[in-house]
């Protein structure tokens, strides 16, 4: 996941680049202009929550959490651009109890994270330079090695994600940003009970167009 990040962040770096040394219209459209191509590469640091309760057993992860996240797309007209979603969220901050007793101790080593996938859309308001409102809707799927479930559980959670942010133009098409960003995600196993998770996050983006 995060080669992935990796990745999309050098690309977007290299498009810059070459964007910077000459003519690039045909691909990332006109400088300063929010057309062509999309790519978004962001980090964040920020408060996430996840539960997944059966009625007789209750995993918990309240606090502190950090996020990648990626978005890939193209400008279908003048600022509005439609892209797919990548994200990866950590958790911290466990607490599990069995028939109400408590079964997570401070040595344990939880490890407890979820993967999205998604479709989403970007819109820059023209009478606000470069403030942009993003939202998506995907599966969310969760990776955990606790006491109550180990394992992954596969994209099986409906999830929804909207972000607000603002950019500042480096060059003709390179830009930095800074958003807040909020999501959630649920799904019900008939095994294993309730996966609900739930994210606000300030996020730092590098952005091509």
């Amino acid at each position: 996941m995060i080669r992935l990040f990796a990745i999309l962040l050098l690309a977007s770096s290299l498009m810059a680049s070459v964007a910077s040394a000459g003519p690039a219209e045909a691909v990332l459209g006109k400088p300063f202009a929010h057309d062509g191509l999309f790519a978004n590469a962001a980090a964040g640091l920020g408060y996430a929550s996840f539960e997944n309760a059966d009625g007789r057993e209750f995993l918990t992860a309240n606090g502190f959490g950090a996020r990648l996240y990626g978005k890939l797309g193209y400008y279908v007209i003048q600022d509005l651009a439609l892209h797919a979603n990548i994200g990866y969220v950590m958790f911290s901050n466990f607490s599990e109890e069995r028939n109400n007793l408590p079964t997570y101790v401070d040595h344990d080593f939880y490890v407890l994270s979820s993967v999205y996938l998604g479709v989403g859309a970007t819109y820059y308001v023209p009478i606000w330079e470069n403030v942009f409102f993003s939202g998506s809707i995907g599966f969310i799927g969760y990776d955990l090695d606790c006491h109550k479930y180990a394992g992954n559980t596969g994209l099986n959670a409906f999830s929804f994600d909207v972000e607000a942010g603002k950019d500042w133009w480096m060059n003709e098409y390179f830009a930095l940003g800074v958003s807040v960003a909020f999501s959630s995600g649920e799904f019900w196993s008939e095994n294993d009970g309730v996966f609900r998770s739930s994210s606000i996050m300030l996020m730092f983006s590098v952005k091509l167009n």
